[in-house]
């Protein structure tokens, strides 16, 4: 009798199958879990992106508004310099005085002048324009306008005088051509004038702003 088993198979085929059911439930729920746990990690990266992504947005925009404000300073600030400059160009400030202090300096002292006369032309032109050989030296001074134009300035200097000797001419002449701003000096004429005894000779030359090395 101890070898007859009195559990049906049926039921024992019943427990088996409610076990596997549980188990496969188990696991099915395990996979639900995961899945759950994955789609929140998902929204909750997305959501972290989006609002990473927004800031980075704002901070673009911000760099971009500032780089734009200060390139409109820089603008206002560069055509400030020039109209400030282009003014005093124009005025041409501390010109006369200067040349009143290199004649001074520059005359020997058997030479003098008997007259002299300075004109100024003031003329624009497009930028990158070809000057003509052999003019006066010129200054450029940005106009800042839309076009670049720039505006070209000469002062041109004749002065006549009278020397005791050719060598004092020539001295006064040399010695006008190593000052700064003055350029182009060259001897016109000479004669000897037997009435006052003396060399009489007469000079041109250009003042300039633009630095030795230009």
């Amino acid at each position: 009798m101890a070898d007859i088993d009195m559990i049906p198979r049926s039921y024992r085929d019943g427990v088996r199958l409610r076990r596997t059911a549980r188990q496969a439930a188990c696991a099915l729920a395990l996979v639900v879990l995961a899945t759950a746990a994955g789609h929140a990690t998902l929204r909750w990266s997305s959501a972290a992106m989006e609002r990473k992504t927004t800031l980075l947005r704002s901070a673009a925009s911000a760099a971009q508004s500032d780089l734009q404000r200060a390139t409109s300073e820089r603008e206002a600030a560069l055509r400030e310099q020039q109209r400030a400059g282009l003014l005093g160009a124009l005025r041409r400030e501390g010109e006369l005085a200067g040349l009143a202090r290199a004649i001074d300096s520059a005359l020997p002292a058997d030479t003098w002048l008997t007259t002299l006369a300075l004109r100024r032309r003031a003329q624009v032109a497009p930028s990158g324009a070809a000057l003509p050989s052999g003019g006066a030296a010129q200054d450029s001074f940005a106009t800042g306008n839309a076009q670049g134009d720039v505006l070209l300035l000469d002062s041109h200097v004749e002065l006549s005088g009278q020397a005791a000797s050719y060598e004092g001419m020539t001295d006064f002449l040399a010695n006008l051509g190593r000052i700064p701003g003055l350029v182009n000096v060259q001897l016109q004429s000479s004669s000897a004038n037997a009435e006052a005894q003396a060399i009489d000779f007469r000079a041109t030359l250009s003042l300039t702003r633009r630095k030795e090395s230009e």
